[in-house]
């Protein structure tokens, strides 16, 4: 994916609208206002609403850059290219799509199947997970999330129908769990960095291992729910779009990424 370098020198005024993804609006909220102020005479804009509507939003021109947690769909490439929009995409971060459940609960891993059978409704009772007593409360996020695709194509491989409850965030995923003993749910790891003692983490199991998403699991890919945080630009950035989008890449940038939970793609400052 293109990359740029630092941003140097002052940045000249102007304003950004950036719109989409609510698992990486807080980050790149941060990431704006650090920004700001270095740069007095920006104004950025960030909104969530998810990643479906980040990227209508930027295919319609309502915004200047879209923040999608999933890859582009080929429906969106297909209108972006009917209209002649040259999509550009950016690595902000990677990270990982974590299972969740109360802090009390027993369990320790999970995997693929037990996930769709839970989401499906054919598995009901946490007993039948050795999880202890209880019916199982699945929870998810709602259609047009990122986060909620990257789980349906990977987990439910397409099946949407699903007795789970929609909640509008990964925080509201967090502490749904952390208020309700017999629930399960998935959030990005950003939602989790102050949740370690009212929530656990599954390990997701295969043939030859289980695995915790990690920044070591995520970076390498061994963790199965993996996926990258993407800035979109409709062509190459310029002026001040590219200014920001070489900050949040950038070494500063990176800093405030792993700051907030995620996976830095760069290094980043100590």
């Amino acid at each position: 994916m293109p990359a740029f370098g630092p941003a140097s020198g002052p940045v000249a005024g102007g304003s950004l609208q950036i719109m989409g993804s609510e698992t990486m609006r807080p980050v790149v909220t941060v990431c704006a206002e650090a920004f700001m102020a270095d740069n007095p005479e920006a104004d950025i804009i960030v909104r969530g609403g998810g990643s479906g509507d980040g990227m209508a939003a930027l295919l319609h021109g309502m915004i200047d850059i879209g923040m999608i947690s999933r890859p582009l769909s080929p429906k969106e490439i297909g209108f972006a290219t009917a209209k002649g929009i040259d999509l550009t995409q950016f690595e902000l971060a990677l990270d990982g799509v974590a299972i969740v459940v109360h802090r009390t609960n027993p369990l320790r891993e999970i995997d693929v199947d037990q996930l769709r059978a839970i989401w499906s409704g054919d598995l009901s009772q946490w007993r039948e997970l050795s999880g202890g007593p209880g019916e199982i409360h699945p929870l998810t996020r709602a259609k047009g999330s990122g986060t909620e695709e990257v789980f349906a194509e990977r987990v439910l491989k397409g099946q949407r129908e699903s007795v789970a409850k929609e909640l509008p965030t990964n925080e509201a995923i967090v502490a749904e769990v952390a208020a309700q003993p017999n629930a399960i749910g998935y959030t990005g790891l950003g939602a989790l960095r102050n949740a370690s003692d009212r929530v656990h983490v599954l390990a997701i199991r295969s043939q030859s291992s289980s695995v915790l998403p990690s920044a070591d699991t995520v970076r390498s890919g061994s963790y199965p729910l993996t996926r990258a945080l993407l800035l979109i630009n409709p062509g190459t950035p310029s002026g001040l779009a590219a200014s920001f989008i070489a900050y949040c890449t950038g070494p500063a940038g990176q800093a405030l990424v792993k700051r907030a939970g995620y996976v830095e793609i760069a290094a980043g400052e100590p």
